[in-house]
């Protein structure tokens, strides 16, 4: 568990260096404008006090440039991180839950007994900004009460279908958005809108983008959701959305590793699976990824997929769970040392539930590279 704490910290600096001020778009995506400012007070990750990085991807960051300078530790995450010192803290920081009803109220219980590092909103907790905005002070008043580290709060903002506050602006699918061939500023101001939509309202996290290639026209989960079915205008437009999100100071979780696009069961269903190899992997799912995890993005946070690829590990368990998938492809070879978040684990997911028991299938996640364990909607599972 000490081994992936690095990973924990790679997500507090995103939070603790967000810009000073909010992304300010000067040219709107191609669906859709900046959003009109909350009546509510801004409530955002404290910034760094240092300049927010360029909105701009035809500047992003040259990985031939000459060497960079070793990062001096932030002693914010320094300090963070050296509250972990009982392993009740440390086991807490390995679980994202979500929690029943619509104020911070219902999740003080589990709150203060499970101690989790994060926190993830259903469509059932809050449909607009200002409920949202008020249930995060609640949540921040209950961890500080508990006396744990600030909690990342989470949420599923793709936009489209998949946006949990109804009363901000939708800037349409992904699908959508790229039918209109955007370029790649125009998917970056995306993701800067969504940022500033999300800090305002004091969330952390953005359980997105997809980088899903949806090459399964009858894909009953994804569609959508996807930027579409290349690969590499995939992996364009996602990680220009990326680096906006990011820059705003949001935490970036590009999902479903290692694809989710060329399925036709709802893993919430079912456990799909997904009949290709190494070499189909490389050219097509794993290309959005790959391009993510480069350093010129940067992505913070991968999501992984519950979808079995028993050519890839003949044991056919979900990806969630596959050392040879999470360990192997994920961190070994593609290199990704951020963090490494389950989708959820809860009853809602007969891919996994109809797999493992949930005990086994927590343990097995973790061993299998994981980092963090969704768990929504059970609290027996939680625990």
């Amino acid at each position: 568990m000490t081994a992936r704490l690095p990973a924990v910290s790679l997500v507090l600096l995103v939070v603790l260096s967000a810009c000073a001020g909010d992304a300010d778009p000067t040219t709107s995506p191609s669906r859709g404008g900046a959003a009109s400012p909350s009546s509510d007070a801004p409530l955002q990750p404290s910034g760094s006090g240092q300049p927010a990085p360029s909105l701009d991807p035809s500047v992003p960051p040259s990985p031939g440039s000459s060497a960079q300078p070793e990062p001096t530790p932030d002693p914010r995450v320094e300090s963070a991180l050296a509250q972990l010192d009982t392993d009740e803290a440390l086991i807490g920081q390995l679980l994202m839950i979500g929690w029943p009803g619509r104020s911070s109220d219902g999740a003080r219980e589990p709150i203060e007994t499970l101690r989790p590092g994060a926190i993830v909103y259903v469509l059932a907790n809050a449909d607009t900004a200002e409920r949202a905005t008020a249930i995060n002070v609640g949540l921040d008043g209950v961890a500080h009460g508990a006396g744990i580290l600030p909690l990342l709060k989470a949420i599923d903002h793709e936009g489209g279908g998949i946006q949990r506050i109804g009363d901000v602006e939708n800037l349409g699918s992904n699908l959508a958005f790229a039918e209109g061939r955007p370029s790649d500023h125009d998917a970056c101001q995306r993701g800067a809108v969504h940022a500033r939509q999300l800090r305002t309202m004091g969330f952390d996290m953005n359980l997105a983008p997809v980088l899903d290639v949806n090459t399964n026209p009858d894909n009953p989960v994804i569609g959508a959701r996807s930027f579409g079915s290349r690969p590499q205008l995939v992996a364009r437009l996602g990680s220009a959305y990326i680096r906006g999100l990011q820059s705003g100071g949001i935490v970036a979780v590009g999902k479903h590793f290692p694809g989710h696009g060329d399925t036709s069961v709802d893993s919430h269903l079912g456990l799909p699976v997904l009949e290709v190899g190494r070499r189909r992997l490389d050219t097509v799912e794993l290309v959005p990824f790959e391009r993510a995890i480069a350093p010129d993005t940067g992505l913070a946070a991968v999501m992984t997929a519950h979808v079995a690829l028993p050519r890839i590990d003949p044991s056919g368990l979900p990806a969630t769970i596959s050392q040879p998938i999470i360990g192997g492809i994920l961190r070994d070879d593609l290199g990704f040392d951020g963090l490494v978040l389950t989708d959820d684990l809860g009853p809602a997911m007969a891919a996994v539930t109809d797999a493992v028991p949930p005990g086994d299938a927590a343990v097995a996640s973790l061993k299998a590279g994981v980092d963090m364990l969704m768990v929504i909607g059970d609290r027996e599972r939680q625990t």
